[in-house]
């Protein structure tokens, strides 16, 4: 569905109003992360083990939430002294407070407890709900670019709206029960999930910081052009992201049960992502300008050129999907937030350097550059534990 109000959007808002929406978008995009603080593994994790075990999943729910609200607060005061301090967030400030409301609508979905209790099918349910309150409601409502301020309005009800159904549903179908936690419990649910965190943060770095920097460099226009062409490639990327949460409770399971060695299902795994992987680097590749044609409405060059650059980093990513499940899987959460925070410093490095003479294109060196140096090291970090762990 995104896809369908995606090259509707482009259009009705005309791509400088476009892009200044997807700015927005990305500096909220932080504060969805800040707020998701890695439970959507960590607590996944935890819910996934002790799923038979109704107390110790009331108390990872309270803790969950607890911490989730508490973070939600402190976002909400840096991004008013974000919008006071730089004259760039000053001039969308109400697209930036009418898309603040989508962290709150994340809060209230708790879908790490789904994927841990493998009850995948309410997620899609419960998605495929907000995704439709949201499109029905572009295609009623924005017809212009005065209407710009509807798209953020209309994803946060959605998503606000869908949250409140998915606590009622949780309380009723799986009986859970919050209750006030325990301090010693919020602490250790707070560093068990910091690693996976902090190497989400520098994941929605490259995701994000690209686009950040390019808004001080590039005209409207061009911004647009670059963010267009960035959502087309995070929307693909998203099959990435859905095969990765779709088997991580399973991967979990089996490589606790295995405890060394690799498990049956992190073998399919690695066969499914490098498949997967190929065909989208070819599709995204070799049809670019008709990918280009259907979202914009025309074959506009600098978008076939970014969308043929990503799809070299859409089969990087894809094939170290693998990977990180291992290093997840078997508590190395702390070894893969430091090769990521790794990377996302050679990409920091590399926008400042290349973006003021490359424009958009430095950008997209830097991505493929950083995105290479993160895969060869997750696979060398996971042969070396591998090769310890057959040893001993």
């Amino acid at each position: 569905m995104p896809l369908v109000t995606f090259p509707y959007l482009v259009r009705v808002l005309g791509v400088d109003q476009y892009g200044i929406l997807s700015l927005s978008l990305a500096v909220t995009s932080y504060f969805v992360l800040i707020t998701d603080y890695g439970f959507n593994l960590s607590a996944t994790r935890q819910i996934s083990i002790h799923r038979d075990n109704p107390q110790k999943v009331n108390e990872i729910f309270g803790s969950v939430l607890i911490i989730k609200l508490v973070l939600m607060l402190g976002c909400f005061f840096i991004l008013i002294g974000l919008v006071f301090t730089f004259e760039k967030f000053n001039q969308i400030q109400d697209l930036l407070f009418l898309s603040f409301g989508m962290v709150f609508g994340q809060i209230l979905f708790p879908i790490w407890l789904f994927q841990g209790m493998e009850k995948m099918k309410y997620i899609t349910y419960l998605s495929v709900l907000a995704k439709l309150i949201f499109t029905l409601g572009i295609f009623i409502f924005v017809k212009g670019e005065s209407d710009i301020w509807l798209v953020p309005f209309l994803n946060s009800i959605g998503l606000i709206l869908v949250g409140a159904f998915s606590l009622i549903l949780v309380i009723r179908q799986f009986g859970v029960k919050f209750h006030i936690p325990e301090r010693d419990s919020v602490s250790y649910y707070l560093k068990d999930g910091w690693n996976i965190f902090t190497s989400n943060l520098a994941i929605l770095g490259y995701k994000n910081n690209s686009m950040l920097i390019l808004a001080f460099y590039l005209d409207p226009i061009n911004l647009g052009f670059y963010s267009i062409g960035k959502k087309i490639f995070e929307a693909i990327n998203g099959l990435n992201v859905v095969l990765s949460q779709a088997f991580f409770p399973s991967v979990s399971k089996a490589q606790d049960q295995k405890k060394s060695g690799i498990s049956e299902t992190l073998k399919n795994l690695f066969t499914l992502s490098v498949f997967l992987s190929i065909g989208i680097f070819l599709s995204t590749f070799f049809f670019s300008d008709f990918i280009s044609l259907i979202v914009s409405g025309s074959k506009e060059a600098v978008i076939i050129e970014i969308l043929q650059f990503l799809a070299i980093a859409l089969f990087i990513i894809g094939i170290n999907v693998p990977a990180v499940q291992y290093l997840l899987s078997t508590g190395n959460s702390k070894k893969f937030s430091i090769i990521v925070w790794i990377g996302v410093g050679v990409d920091l490095v590399l926008l400042f350097l290349l973006v003021p003479k490359f424009d958009y294109k430095g950008a997209l060196y830097a991505t493929l550059v950083s995105e290479t140096l993160i895969t060869l090291s997750l696979y060398y970090t996971s042969y070396s534990i591998l090769k310890t762990t057959q040893n001993v």
